[in-house]
């Protein structure tokens, strides 16, 4: 295990850190591996989640900030703590155990389209020209980064559960999924239906742009926005983790890392 991880991280979170990070792992990969800022930040984020065990009371609801230097992709990221979660929340259930840090409810909060598109594409494909909206798996980000995302026993798991649950945030607020979802929404109030709707969830929320602002809401300020969804998000019943991606150096400009 990478020596900058607990030694206390579950045994699925070191699985996956050996297919990340250990050089010598014995399999070829297709592709180049995490950037040195992309694994830094996987790794601090999962070494202060878990370090919370798992008997941790619901109240604990952590917000953790991913900041990465423009020009480095935060997908990657994003992606790689999915499958944590997952993996981990999988695992837990078939050993008779209910860990409340992990879940396979997340909701992606991108309030621009071109953000959402990326998302749509990381998780279900590109669009296939004439089909009315379908999407080609096979062209999904995360297929395509299999080699080094996933490991190999664990990929149909994946797919599967991908497949079934990713929607967008109006369709999840018209026909809520029970088993699992990966919601991708821009407006304000669909995120808090979707929030209000799931009983536990991780949120990716993008902060490298300031939100859109959505009817009904009035004239809150970006700012005034993400204390409004993290006052949410720490007054609800069921357990929530924050996952930001912000700014790696706040207040300068810089160019866009975010989704």
């Amino acid at each position: 295990m990478h020596p900058v991880v607990s030694q206390n991280v579950t045994p699925t979170t070191a699985e996956l850190m050996r297919w990340w990070f250990d050089p010598r792992s014995p399999r070829d990969r297709t592709g180049p591996g995490f950037h040195e800022e992309q694994r830094r930040m996987i790794l601090q984020t999962i070494a202060r989640h878990e370090a919370l065990h798992g008997d941790a009371p619901a109240r604990v609801r952590p917000v953790h900030r991913v900041a990465l230097p423009p020009g480095i992709d935060p997908m990657r990221v994003l992606l790689a703590l999915m499958l944590w979660q997952l993996l981990n929340r999988n695992d837990a259930l078939a050993a008779g155990r209910d860990d409340p840090r992990f879940t396979n409810h997340f909701v992606a909060v991108a309030h621009h389209a071109a953000a959402r598109e990326r998302l749509f594409d990381a998780f279900c494909g590109e669009p296939v020209p004439g089909a009315h909206g379908a999407r080609n798996f096979g062209t999904a980000g995360l297929v395509r980064q299999a080699e080094l995302l996933i490991p190999d026993h664990r990929r149909n798991e994946v797919y599967g559960f991908v497949c079934a649950s990713v929607c967008s945030g109006a369709q999840f607020v018209r026909q809520p999924m029970s088993d699992g979802v990966i919601a991708i929404t821009d407006g304000r109030l669909e995120v808090l239906e979707c929030l209000a709707r799931l009983p536990r969830a991780v949120v990716f929320d993008d902060e490298t742009r300031p939100p859109l602002r959505a009817p009904g809401t009035g004239n809150a300020t970006g700012p005034a926005w993400r204390r409004h969804l993290r006052r949410m998000a720490s007054t609800r019943e069921g357990p929530c983790t924050q996952v930001v991606f912000a700014r790696h150096a706040p207040g300068e400009e810089g160019g866009f890392s975010g989704f």
